[in-house]
């Protein structure tokens, strides 16, 4: 399992965390705690992203700030090809704060709600694993040519 204190770590977590709540919350009929579930899941996957790929662009500090799903998405998008729309990104978003808080914009999210935000954060999850993944073996080979490099050898 990836390292707990990390936003990748969180995503997992989070993502294990709602999808295995899903029958439960099929049990009580309620499916807000899921679909809010995987609006912060996603975030969390995105912003793994953002804290590992994107540290020198200043824009990015506004972003690990922000809970704007499709902002952050279309961050992404200017360096890498992702399976996953705005539209969606916006949509899933939407469950961070209208299925968790009371207010005007309140909703009550049905199990086709769940459903397809769960299919959307999976996609995410993919997708985000796949570039970090992708990143880190790129990173590692760099280390370890550094390594090989006679200036960093043990001077005696």
């Amino acid at each position: 399992m990836e390292k707990l204190n990390s936003y990748f770590g969180l995503a997992e977590n989070d993502y294990l965390y709602t999808k295995n709540g899903f029958a439960f919350c099929e049990q009580i009929g309620n499916y807000n705690n899921v679909t809010a579930g995987c609006s912060q899941s996603a975030e969390k996957y995105l912003k793994a992203i953002l804290e590992l790929l994107f540290s020198e662009d200043a824009d990015v500090l506004t972003l690990m700030k922000s809970h704007n799903l499709r902002a952050i998405l279309n961050k992404i998008k200017e360096k890498y090809d992702f399976p996953v729309s705005s539209k969606d990104c916006k949509w899933l978003g939407d469950f961070y704060f209208d299925a968790r808080y009371p207010g005007d914009n309140f909703l009550v999210t049905t199990k086709e709600d769940a459903e397809e935000a769960l299919s959307i954060l999976e996609n995410i999850r993919e997708a985000a694993s796949e570039i970090i993944e992708k990143e880190r073996k790129i990173r590692a080979e760099q280390r370890k040519k550094m390594q090989n490099l006679k200036a960093f050898e043990d001077i005696e």
